[in-house]
């Protein structure tokens, strides 16, 4: 590791500490970086309504100001164990006696679909994010998923600046839940189903990495694209069931054959070399 001032000895005994440090300053942090991509993203698009999806990392106070000051909406992760007080307020106002006729501070709304599965949505809006930012308010809402044959329920929660109520609660915990869908179909598309696109420490000096990276998204959008608007190939990644074995066929089709086209390329690969059969390398 060029650079790292980090001896044997140390890395056995607490050095991991004094890396991580040294990593960070080279390649900042996911905080920093969300703050450079919003703030450029703001400046070129200034006028286009924009919801943003983050994780928990995302809801902390500096993080919500940057948000609102860039006018975006948004919609963040919110554990209990990182939101103690928040969740304890909401504990409180839900508990605390109200006056005849007064609207709840919390409210609550259960509902099951066709396919026997149960909603239920808890709300507040106009919580204190946290006791270190109480004059920051934002809208609270907490989700349970209980699915019928006795599967695995689950909860969510979540902080917006959207006003939440019982027309958009179910709407904006797809929202907020569609995050994780892409975060997966994405990121770990790259990393475990073919791409083999892994974590980096390090950028380089003349940035060889950087331009593998680029190259590596360039091709995934490719793909996405094609997946999308191609049924060869869609028929293709069906018939081997799994993206490994796809792109283990892909590799070794060019390996072997000469191919004229595309459109016989994925013919192949969809419905086996016989329909139409490749054009072997010619050798002379």
């Amino acid at each position: 590791m060029a650079g790292a001032k980090v001896s044997r000895s140390k890395w056995r005994t607490g050095g991991l500490i004094a890396a991580s440090a040294f990593l960070r300053r080279k390649n900042d942090c996911e905080r920093n970086a969300s703050k450079r991509l919003l703030t450029a993203l703001r400046r070129a698009h200034p006028h286009l309504p924009l919801v943003v999806v983050e994780d928990g990392l995302a809801s902390n106070g500096p993080h919500v100001r940057l948000l609102k000051e860039l006018d975006m909406g948004f919609v963040l992760g919110a554990k209990p164990g990182d939101h103690k007080a928040l969740f304890a307020w909401v504990d409180e106002l839900e508990s605390a006696p109200r006056s005849p006729g007064a609207k709840p501070g919390v409210e609550r709304w259960e509902t099951t679909d066709a396919d026997g599965v149960e909603h239920r949505f808890r709300w507040s809006n106009g919580a204190p994010l946290n006791d270190s930012h109480p004059d920051l308010e934002v809208n609270f809402l907490e989700y349970w998923e209980r699915r019928p044959n006795g599967r695995k329920n689950r909860r969510f929660s979540w902080v917006t600046d959207l006003r939440i109520d019982r027309w958009n609660a179910m709407r904006l915990m797809r929202a907020g839940r569609v995050r994780w869908r892409i975060e997966n179909e994405t990121f770990n598309t790259l990393k475990n189903q073919g791409c083999e696109f892994e974590h980096n420490f390090g950028h380089g000096e003349k940035n060889l990495a950087t331009v593998f990276a680029c190259l590596m998204m360039l091709a995934f959008g490719i793909d996405q694209l094609q997946a999308t608007c191609c049924p060869l190939f869609r028929a293709a990644l069906a018939r081997k069931r799994r993206p490994t074995y796809f792109w283990e066929d892909f590799r070794s089709m060019f390996a072997t054959f000469l191919l004229p086209d595309w459109d016989t390329f994925y013919r192949a690969l969809a419905f086996g070399h016989e329909a139409p059969v490749p054009v072997p390398f010619d050798t002379f």
